[in-house]
């Protein structure tokens, strides 16, 4: 029985630092959930300037077309 223990107790520390890599391991996901939110944040961001602009663009170009053709005539 004693050479039981010995056994036991290496398994309890393994058991104690598997848990501590994998609490470890939890805060690094977590950490990179948020940055990776967070970047698509900022790239939502980007895009939404980016449609106004082009919408803007275009509008601007429809109003110019149709100002040239109502003063040809």
């Amino acid at each position: 029985m004693d050479a039981l223990f010995p056994g036991i107790a290496r398994l309890e520390g393994a058991y104690e630092q598997l848990d501590r890599r994998l609490g470890a391991l939890e805060g690094r996901m977590a950490a990179l959930e948020a940055a990776v939110a967070e970047g698509f944040a900022h790239l939502r961001a980007v895009i939404d300037t980016s449609d106004r602009r082009v919408i803007g663009i275009i509008l601007v170009n429809w109003i110019t077309l149709m100002l040239a053709i109502f003063f040809r005539r």
